[in-house]
């Protein structure tokens, strides 16, 4: 049998439509009727038929990204589909401790509509970028946030595509100086504000607050933080990753490169588009990547 990891997508996964393949799974529809009880929004038919303008908006991205990420997760879960190691890009943490059964539903769902308003709160305050760039290192990226007041990195993607953030004039001059650098691409983000950097240092406290009284569970597999690559075993280590992630950098290439080292060698995107399952293949070309609306569709399994 395979070594299985899980890989829980975050915003920016979103498209209209990435909900079709689900409408015959009643675990799938359970998961979209409570969060639409909850949320007061059909969720289910935003995802299917858009528009895509407000689907597009931060919150309700972010929450059709998770809820859809669950989604998934419980049909794979039916089929008997177990990952030995788990982690979430971004706010897809949320989606891979629900999994895991560290977090309730109920209190990945509060946790995305939370941070996600908390983020735009600030953002209001402190208009932001992101951009991602193709072609230079992280080192190379750092050395010039290091030289742009309130210019950051903000994501190690791979080991050539970097995100910096920050305040908008700092991040413009950033980006050019990574194209003066000898980047092959520099593209903004459709997210405006500057996470994963210290300006989202107030996020950070104040979710912190908000997370300090819940019950968390020990993961039913094995979660990595995508902060510092290593293992969230107790439940403060999962609150301080959870409050913190605002403000600190994502390391996702180290998840992916982490994961490798345990002996992964068959990854699931489990959610929707193929953003993460990109990213693995540019890391290792030799593993096998699928989307988990490939293993549902085909009913496959890895005996096959």
């Amino acid at each position: 049998m395979p070594d299985i990891a899980f890989l829980f997508p975050g915003q920016g996964s979103q498209s209209v439509g990435m909900v079709s393949g689900l409408a015959d799974y009643p675990e799938a529809l359970e998961i979209f009727d409570r969060a639409g009880r909850i949320l007061d929004l059909d969720l289910f038919d935003l995802c299917l038929r858009g528009p895509e303008e407000k689907l597009s908006q931060d919150l309700l991205a972010q929450l059709a990204v998770h809820v859809t990420n669950c989604a998934y997760a419980a049909i794979l879960a039916r089929m008997e589909i177990t990952p030995r190691l788990g982690s979430g890009f971004s706010l897809g943490i949320f989606s891979a401790l629900v999994a895991a059964r560290s977090l309730s539903f109920e209190q990945g769902l509060e946790g995305v509509r939370v941070a996600a308003r908390k983020m735009s709160e600030e953002g209001e305050n402190l208009p932001g970028a992101m951009v991602a760039i193709v072609g230079l290192s992280e080192e190379e990226v750092q050395a010039i946030c290091s030289e742009v007041p309130q210019a950051f990195l903000a994501s190690t993607n791979t080991a050539r595509q970097i995100v910096i953030a920050g305040e908008e004039e700092a991040v413009e001059k950033a980006l050019n100086l990574c194209l003066r650098q000898g980047a092959l691409l520099a593209k903004r983000l459709s997210v405006t504000w500057p996470i994963h950097t210290p300006l989202m240092e107030r996020v950070s406290r104040t979710f912190a607050a908000r997370v300090e009284n819940w019950e968390i569970s020990p993961p039913r597999f094995r979660i990595l933080s995508y902060l510092r690559a290593d293992f969230l075993n107790t439940p403060g280590e999962i609150r301080e990753e959870l409050s913190t992630q605002f403000s600190r950098q994502n390391r996702w290439h180290r998840v992916l490169l982490k994961m490798l080292e345990e002996g992964i060698d068959s990854f699931i995107e489990v959610g929707p588009g193929n953003v993460l399952s990109r990213m693995t293949q540019w890391v290792n070309r030799q593993v096998k990547v699928f989307s988990a609306e490939e293993m549902i569709r085909k009913g496959r399994s890895f005996s096959d």
